[in-house]
């Protein structure tokens, strides 16, 4: 094993270690071998397979920690209550924690000053919460790293929290997290039959009938889209109407039934009811029920208020999402990314104010023109900072057209800025989904992924001796 010496600190050996104690020890003391208390005797530390070697002076500049206490005991047994073990025959104290954090507890032993991991160097493969549990049980003072290491360990911890939030959100946007009450193993038969239907329909298919009712679904959404979209054709208005609107009573009966069912086994009906894409069902399914409750159920026999709530139903398109991994992840980076949606609405406003008003300086004076007044460019600029250009208005003087250059040029940067956050966001968003949703199911299924191991064992089988070596 490595030993870790200080230069300073005392190189004798254990025998004339445990002598010394022997010779200075208080009367009646039993001549057990354990450390020394002579000022020079080292600490002999054997840390995880890692040895370390303390002068007493040092370690008693911080009497509080442990090796502090270590530092100024005269028996075995006390320094038996604060190490793990004690060897005679090497003379040193055992502990069973993690080397790399105390090489830096070490560092700031021997040198009086924190090691450049007592504040953040945590290594890839340690986490904040396990450095600051090594450093409690140490006792060290992260008060004495300085101020720059606790700043940074205090933006990992952050980071890690809300890396932490992040993941149990994106659990809740799959269905995945159980509450209390919610296990289907627990409870009376009612609760479990209701855990188990709710896992059925929200969770990630992983079984037969999870499937059968996946595919179910997603079919039911399709049809009835397709029989709103077949309803507007004027051709197919006419002869063929009773049966588009059986075909839609039959899809809004499923989706109903299955928003029901839902909304029965949901743990806390309230909290399902308002999140958006169950509000959304709920919307979408208004105008059928609105047209039975007034008794026309035919086209054309619609009064002002259900021919304005008819066009709800094209909000069964968001319903998609439940079925789709990639439309949950979409509408996540919208609501994870909404600040900077804001930010880019706001600038998007003020480029507009801006521009029309230049616009309208220019071109107000001319005979004819579309710009009179600063509302009547606000068209204009807005489809023209969105790089649209429809054309139906456009400036005719010298210093209109550079204005217009200028609110295009503007509306290419702007546009360009969010592209790549909100499709480095989506991206990311998007596999930890499909990890999660993996997972979930592996884990149903008994955690037994066929595929990936035969694919490493294929691989294994495939590669070069040669390389091997």
């Amino acid at each position: 094993m490595e030993e870790w010496g200080w230069s300073g600190s005392s190189t004798d050996s254990p025998s004339s270690s445990s002598s010394s104690d022997g010779e200075s020890g208080p009367p009646g003391d039993s001549p057990e071998p354990g450390p020394g208390p002579g000022p020079e005797a080292p600490l002999r530390l054997n840390v995880g397979g890692m040895r370390f070697v303390l002068g007493r002076q040092q370690a008693a500049l911080f009497p509080g920690s442990r090796l502090g206490k270590l530092a100024v005991c005269r028996r075995l047994e006390h320094g038996l209550g604060l190490a793990d073990d004690y060897s005679a025959d090497s003379d040193e104290f055992f502990f069973d924690r993690d080397p790399a954090v105390f090489r830096e507890v070490w560092q700031l032993y021997r040198s009086g000053r924190p090691g450049p991991g007592l504040g953040l160097g945590l290594g890839p493969g340690l986490c904040s919460r396990r450095h600051r549990s090594e450093l409690r049980y140490w006792g060290v003072p992260r008060a004495r790293a300085p101020r720059c290491c606790r700043l940074l360990l205090r933006e990992r911890r952050q980071r890690e929290a809300e890396e932490e939030q992040l993941r149990r959100q994106l659990q809740a946007v799959l269905g995945l997290g159980l509450g209390p009450g919610e296990s289907p193993g627990s409870g009376p038969w009612l609760s479990r039959l209701r855990g188990r239907l709710w896992q059925l329909l929200e969770r990630p298919p992983c079984s037969v009938p999870g499937r059968l009712l996946w595919v179910s679904g997603c079919l039911t959404v399709l049809l009835s889209i397709t029989v709103l979209i077949l309803g507007t054709v004027p051709e197919l208005s006419g002869r063929p109407g009773p049966t588009l609107w059986l075909l839609e009573a039959a899809c809004s009966c499923a989706l109903s039934a299955q928003l029901l069912l839902r909304l029965l086994s949901a743990p806390e009906p309230r909290r399902f009811l308002l999140r958006p894409l169950n509000l959304t069902h709920l919307l979408a399914l208004l105008p059928f029920y609105s047209e039975l409750a007034a008794g026309s159920p035919g086209p054309g026999q619609h009064s002002r208020l259900l021919r304005a709530a008819r066009p709800l139903r094209v909000l069964r398109v968001l319903t998609l999402a439940r079925y789709s991994t990639g439309l949950r992840a979409f509408g996540f980076t919208l609501r994870r990314c909404s600040q900077q949606a804001c930010c880019l609405l706001l600038f998007m406003a003020l480029g507009i104010f801006t521009f029309s008003a230049l616009v309208h300086q220019a071109e107000h004076h001319l005979p004819g023109t579309n710009f009179s007044s600063i509302p009547a460019a606000w068209w204009w600029a807005a489809v023209s900072i969105s790089t649209v250009g429809y054309g139906d208005i456009t400036p005719e003087s010298l210093l209109g057209r550079v204005f217009a250059f200028a609110c295009i040029f503007f509306g290419i940067i702007l546009n360009g800025m969010p592209i790549s956050m909100l499709f480095n966001k989506f991206s990311d968003y998007y596999a930890k989904l499909k990890a999660l949703e993996r997972a979930s199911v592996l884990k149903e299924r008994g955690g037994i992924a066929l595929k990936d191991r035969a694919r490493r064992k294929l691989v294994q089988c495939c590669e070069n001796p040669a390389s091997r070596d």
